[in-house]
């Protein structure tokens, strides 16, 4: 499959398919999506570096006579997008665009560029964070969807075959129509929802007057302004086929409420071309399939009048009403999910905002830090901003925090993060300076190891993880850290553990360490 001719990809996602760094869709689109500078040169060089990709920015200033010596891919700046572009040639420049593969001339291409170009050079290490655990997840859910599939699918077949309705041929065309009506609903359902179809966007684009969109987005594209037509037409379908399969003997409901339905398919043609003004091609078959239901009930006879009995009428009643409440109950959840996305992003968006954040920095409690009342510095000792962390060697939270602060140490270097240990008990005392004595004999990369381990699982078993890491906690170094610590603790009255300083000061409600990466310097 040729990753470039995927159409309507975020330029993050396009730009590491380009690079060929391991990601994984779902992961990937989410991180760009809920990224507060998403929208700016900053952000994407930002989402590189966390992927491991040395990237760096400039502008060329004689584009014309420079293109032709830029390396590519790269991502180039339009004024109002950034677009990946993946191919130079003597005539012409291939992008990808937000509607799919764009090739053209080099002199337009300069027209409308602006110079502004990111560079990215990944390396044989250069992955989205944890991605063999999200490759995981993404591969069993993918997984998940074969074995649904292939259940209905296996359960259709079997009840076909022990039935015998490949004797009869009007049930075998009215399965097909319904089956082809359920897909052409579920493309629809999609629309309804903004989840891109390539599909669906090709069916759409067959008449030149046509859009989908707009039609699907008129006030007409709701009953009562309540649930959709798309929702119902898919849970009609699919209550067709529940009925042709296992219920053969509603057949005659099922072509009473095709007659029904017929008017509303006359509707809705009048509609797109006299109010809307426009076509939706997927909305037409699904007409095109109403009619075809009726031609099937009146050429093999199931037009018939039923037996009509309070409870036939519930039991059909139930059958049309479960599949069009379940769908339209599922649709604002499953479109919440993209709602969410945008809101995580604005809301970051907000936080990321340096002067907002100081402004509600400066509001919190102080307390007099600085590197030196602590030795103990993981990440980058000479970072702008320093990120005090008064922890306990056995607290819980704290063992969360340093799992979390950890992943943050995998996505940017410019944090210096300080560990101030406190155990509020004298018998614990020892823990304390045992993490001291592992920090001031160790490289700083072997010291974060031995604290992921102690904080997984070390805490539990304090004596023996000692005898595996014999450190000597009676050196003077160490008694002389520990000190600085409980002077420091006995200074401030902190008592909470874990608790996080930003420069000193408490960080913000509504605020997690996990945001601090998003400022370079404050």
């Amino acid at each position: 499959m040729n990753l470039l001719n995927k159409k309507k990809q975020n330029v993050f996602v396009s730009f590491l398919e380009l690079l060929k760094v391991k990601h994984t869709k779902n992961f990937s689109n989410k991180y760009f999506n809920e990224h507060p500078h998403k929208y700016n040169l900053f952000g994407l060089s930002k989402m590189l570096s966390d992927y491991g990709v040395e990237n760096a920015a400039t502008k060329i200033e004689d584009k014309e006579n420079n293109i032709q010596n830029i390396e590519t891919p790269f991502i180039a700046y339009t004024g109002s997008d950034f677009i990946p572009v993946y191919k130079i040639t003597h005539d012409s420049v291939s992008y990808i665009s937000k509607n799919g593969n764009v090739s053209i001339p080099t002199k337009d291409f300069c027209e409308f560029w602006t110079g502004i170009t990111l560079f990215a050079e990944p390396s044989s290490t250069s992955a989205e964070p944890n991605y063999k655990e999200n490759r995981r997840k993404e591969l069993f859910g993918f997984i998940q969807k074969i074995f649904l599939l292939s259940s209905i699918f296996i359960i259709f077949l079997l009840t076909y075959i022990s039935k015998s309705f490949y004797s009869n041929l009007g049930l075998t065309i009215g399965l097909f129509v319904n089956f082809s009506g359920i897909y052409i609903g579920y493309l629809l359902v999609q629309k309804q929802m903004h989840i891109h179809s390539e599909y669906a966007d090709k069916i759409c684009s067959l008449f030149k007057q046509s859009d989908c969109n707009d039609v699907l987005e008129s006030k007409a594209a709701k009953l009562f302004g309540l649930i959709g037509w798309s929702e119902i037409g898919l849970g009609y379908f699919i209550s067709n086929t529940l009925i042709l399969l296992f219920l053969s003997q509603f057949i005659s409901y099922l072509a009473l409420i095709n007659i029904c339905a017929l008017p509303y398919s006359l509707w809705s043609i009048w509609y797109q071309k006299n109010k809307a003004k426009q076509w939706c091609p997927l909305c037409l078959i699904v007409q095109g399939l109403l009619w075809a239901i009726f031609i099937v009930n009146l050429t093999f006879g199931f037009i018939q009048m039923p037996i009509l009995n309070t409870t036939n009428i519930l039991i059909v009643a139930c059958l049309y009403l479960i599949p069009l409440l379940a769908i339209n109950i599922l649709i604002p959840q499953l479109s919440g999910e993209g709602k969410m996305e945008q809101i995580i992003q604005e809301i970051n968006s907000i936080k990321a905002n340096e002067d907002i954040f100081l402004t509600l920095l400066n509001k919190q409690s102080y307390y007099d830090v600085d590197k030196s009342i602590s030795n103990i510095i993981l990440g980058n000792p000479n970072g702008n901003i320093l990120i005090t962390v008064f922890t306990n060697p056995h607290c819980n939270p704290c063992a969360e925090m340093h799992s979390r602060i950890e992943k943050i140490l995998k996505q940017t270097d410019q944090l210096c993060i300080q560990y101030i240990f406190s155990s509020f008990d004298k018998s614990l005392d020892l823990s304390n300076k045992f993490l001291m004595a592992v920090y001031l004999n160790n490289s700083q990369e072997k010291a974060r190891k031995i604290y992921s381990e102690w904080f997984s699982k070390g805490k539990f078993a304090k004596e023996s993880f000692f005898q595996v890491y014999e450190m000597n906690i009676f050196d003077e170094k160490v008694e002389m850290e520990f000190q600085k610590h409980e002077a420091w603790k006995k200074q401030t009255g902190l008592r909470a553990t874990p608790t996080i300083l930003v420069n000193g000061y408490r960080l913000p409600d509504n605020y997690k360490i996990e945001d601090i990466r998003f400022f370079s310097e404050l």
